[in-house]
């Protein structure tokens, strides 16, 4: 969850949207399907939000080192998401430069969820973070974005959004950057209707929502649970299609990369 959605709901992690928890059952996936990270790996989950991703999976890998970064912590929400650890294997910072990491630790993963396109120079930005020192030779890059220029609507404008990619783009960045891409595709092709849906109402009549489903969410666990598995395996089919060759569209793009030479 974005900070700003995480402030709205004055902090409440108790309902999550099904769609957190899917996206992160991609990552999930995505991870145990290509990388094989050795015991004292960093891993940077960068533009974190509220290190809901970062929280989950230092639990689940205790073995590696886990930095939630956010430029938009501050003491206060540092002081609070580090008071609610329940792991020694995760640190959260406000800036890369913050980072110590421990001794003979190199960075072996980085995550951008939904960051690349808060940042206005979406090219510097991996240009900048791809040739800090820390990061392995053949570090890897996890990146999802929200898809499809043509459903830009008020709901990237309430995030701050600057742009939507097409996988076309994404791919393009990505190898401009000097990244291999190793698997790219769409998921939650289900929710395309929903999304362009709102833009038509959007555009006929002048309406606009100021706020998005995660903050507003308040599903029960079983309607969320079912909701979840729902999303997920609507995922699962878009990432086995663009497996084989032909993506399907969907409402999120993802890419699995690493550095190349």
């Amino acid at each position: 969850m974005d900070l700003i959605e995480a402030r709205e709901r004055a902090f409440d992690t108790v309902a999550r949207h099904p769609w957190e928890l899917a996206r992160l059952d991609v990552v999930r996936e995505l991870i145990a399907r290509h990388l094989q990270l050795p015991a004292g790996t960093a891993v940077l989950d960068i533009g974190c939000g509220d290190t809901f991703v970062a929280e989950r999976l230092a639990v689940e890998y205790p073995h590696l080192w886990w930095y939630a970064v956010d430029t938009a912590f501050t003491d206060d929400i540092l002081q609070m998401y580090r008071a609610r650890f329940t792991t020694p294997n995760i640190s959260a910072v406000a800036s890369l430069d913050d980072i110590e990491l421990h001794s003979d630790t190199s960075v072996g993963l980085v995550v951008l969820m939904d960051v690349l396109e808060h940042v206005p120079d979406d090219t510097g930005f991996l240009a900048g973070l791809l040739s800090r020192p820390e990061l392995r030779a053949d570090a890897a890059v996890l990146v999802t974005v929200p898809a499809y220029a043509s459903l830009f609507c008020a709901h990237d404008e309430v995030l701050g959004h600057h742009r939507r990619y097409s996988r076309a783009q994404l791919r393009h960045l990505l190898r401009r950057s000097g990244l291999a891409v190793v698997e790219s595709g769409y998921f939650f092709s289900s929710l395309l209707p929903m999304r362009m849906l709102q833009v038509v109402k959007e555009r006929l009549l002048n309406r606009r929502d100021a706020t998005t489903g995660l903050v507003t969410w308040r599903g029960g666990s079983v309607v969320t649970r079912l909701l979840q598995r729902a999303l997920l395996t609507d995922a699962r089919a878009g990432m086995f299609m663009a497996r084989r060759g032909l993506p399907l569209p969907g409402l999120s793009g993802y890419a699995l990369c690493r550095k190349s030479a």
